[in-house]
């Protein structure tokens, strides 16, 4: 068994039987938004394996970036079987914030797209903040296989160990989430998600009260920034 949390700007498009955790590209967001970088992350002690990851150095962290829009493949959680998504509540939700807003895969501007088709999949608030995350728990035995497949046919892969928690983040680079005159507008970025360029989508106020999410993800204890604020949640759609 092993976890894997998502962080940030993460859009949970329903499939029959399975979830596609979509990562709206933010690098080059409208509007004056800061920009948002999706990564892999997982405890540098856990690595058994990494290829094709040249410039990556994992002495301190194993934060591994999503430089070009890819589909990250994570062994077992990619495996047709039984997915539980009863307690995957309380996401805010893009077509209640637009009812314009639609989602055409074809066309959808990700920098990452998930297959999520077993396990056990749960809404949390994030440690010490009012976003809600989400944890996917997979049964599996053994070590565990990241690849990430970019468009145009380069792999990268990460080989881990057994029980380790896996986070998979979109968000701003530094300290911007803790600063109360920069964390507005980031839901907007979701709006890369539209077939329809019409739409406005605003953070929703409130979200409806959540456990906290226990993890020990260096992502949550680390340098790196942590999205706290609302504006900064997994949505769900469709």
């Amino acid at each position: 068994m092993y976890k894997v949390q998502f962080v940030g700007l993460v859009c949970f498009y329903r499939e029959r039987g399975a979830r596609l955790a979509l990562l709206p590209d933010g690098r080059k967001p409208d509007h004056g938004i800061d920009p948002h970088y999706g990564m892999v992350v997982v405890p540098a002690d856990s690595i058994e394996q990494m290829t094709g990851w040249g410039g990556v150095d994992i002495r301190e962290r194993g934060y591994f970036p999503l430089e070009e829009p890819c589909e990250v493949v994570i062994e077992g959680a990619d495996m047709a079987g039984e997915l539980d998504v009863d307690e995957h509540e309380g996401l805010p939700q893009l077509r209640q914030i637009d009812p314009k807003f639609e989602i055409n895969l074809d066309c959808a501007e990700t920098i990452a797209r998930v297959s999520i088709r077993q396990g056990k999949l749960k809404s949390y608030h994030i440690p010490g903040g009012k976003a809600v995350v989400s944890e996917l728990v997979v049964p599996h035995e053994g070590s565990i296989g990241v690849t990430v497949k970019e468009k145009d046919g380069q792999e990268r892969f990460i080989r881990v160990k057994a029980g380790t928690e896996i986070a998979i983040t979109n968000m701003a680079r530094g300290d911007v989430y803790r600063r109360k005159d920069s964390h507005d507008g980031h839901f907007r970025i979701y709006e890369k998600l539209s077939v329809r360029k019409d739409v406005s989508l605003k953070e929703p106020e409130t979200v409806p009260a959540l456990t906290e999410l226990s993890s020990r993800n260096p992502v949550f204890g680390g340098r790196g920034p942590i999205g706290l604020y609302i504006n900064c949640s997994n949505t769900g759609c469709c």
